[in-house]
């Protein structure tokens, strides 16, 4: 076992297989990122079950990482620019000291794990993260805090610009309270020394006040916001069945009137065929034997035979369904 304080060394490039880098239980308290930067092909990352307290200011720049293990140390918070990390799509935070998350969260756009289990997180981020006891509530912690962190992030940097104004102005006035100290009179010093005693209360009573409304802000705002994004994808949702049910039915609506007008129209035809042979057979002999003379010969002796017969037949029909039945 290594003493406290003493930096373990670890060869990274032995640790190193294909896209994998397992430096875990290696007694590490400072990652080596300038070495594991170099092997650009590393895209997984497990430093878990080390002696890490911190990430180190130049952990970000590990920008091709996928997967990253930090479980089972001592972190007790994440750099501010840890959301340039956009690769990142599963982040494992189990049993360590965080007590809240950076708003540069905001930008992990493509995370879809994340667990949080076993940390120290105000009320305000547990209710947000969730138990993550599960695959499915780790994906869910995932995408709430993104989300939250998105929306929450303009007013956060909002209070934090009030706050930094609030400061220079607390130094403007004790630079002019110093510059305008006399001699001259006690009684107005004391009377200006209570003025500086009552503005800065005042103005740490306004700064309780901000970070009493954030919280709040980090507590409720993200379930409006979940819930109205899935207030917002059910009604997309039923937006596009009504214009499926809309196009199917529009579709089954077209072809029963094709399928009803093609029946009509062959219904016409036979019609008019019948019609045709009845005129030129019965009525117009002489017509149906000049047509005859347009046929080719090979063809035409077998059209007439079979012509006469069938003239011959119908004739018979006819004839016999005139004649009354007394007569048969």
């Amino acid at each position: 076992m290594p003493k406290t304080g003493e930096k373990v060394k670890v060869s990274v490039k032995d640790r190193v297989q294909e896209d994998h880098c397992d430096l875990s239980l290696s007694e590490l308290s400072e990652i080596p990122v300038k070495e594991i930067a170099s092997f650009k092909r590393v895209t997984v990352l497990d430093v878990s079950s080390n002696r890490l307290t911190n990430l180190g200011r130049h952990f970000p720049i590990l920008t091709q990482l996928v997967r990253l293990d930090l479980s089972k140390n001592q972190i007790r918070y994440l750099p501010e620019d840890f959301g340039l990390l956009v690769n990142l799509r599963h982040l494992d935070l189990y049993n360590n000291c965080l007590e809240h998350l950076p708003m540069s969260f905001s930008q992990l756009r493509r995370l879809r794990y994340l667990d949080l289990k076993t940390n120290p997180l105000i009320p305000a981020w547990v209710k947000i993260v969730g138990p993550c006891s599960t695959m499915k509530e780790c994906q869910e912690a995932a995408k709430n805090c993104v989300s939250v962190c998105a929306n929450l992030k303009p007013e956060i940097e909002r209070d934090r610009l009030a706050q930094v104004s609030q400061e220079r102005e607390q130094s403007a006035d004790k630079m002019s309270a110093g510059g305008d100290g006399s001699t001259s009179s006690l009684a107005n010093g004391a009377g200006a020394g209570a003025k500086k005693s009552t503005k800065p209360n005042n103005k740490k009573a306004k700064l309780k006040k901000l970070a009493e409304a954030a919280e709040k802000d980090l507590t409720f705002k993200p379930v409006n916001a979940v819930g109205a994004g899935n207030g917002a994808k059910s009604a997309s949702q039923k937006i596009n069945q009504k214009k499926k049910s809309t196009n199917s039915t529009s579709w089954l609506n077209m072809l029963q009137k094709v399928a009803l007008s093609t029946l009509v129209t062959f219904m016409v035809l036979v019609v008019i065929n019948i019609l045709l042979i009845y005129m030129l057979m019965f009525k117009n002999p002489e017509i149906s034997e000049k047509l005859v003379e347009y046929i080719p010969h090979q063809y035409r002796d077998w059209i007439v035979t079979k012509t006469d017969l069938f003239r011959l037949r119908v004739t018979d029909w006819i004839s016999e369904f005139r004649t009354p039945p007394e007569e048969h």
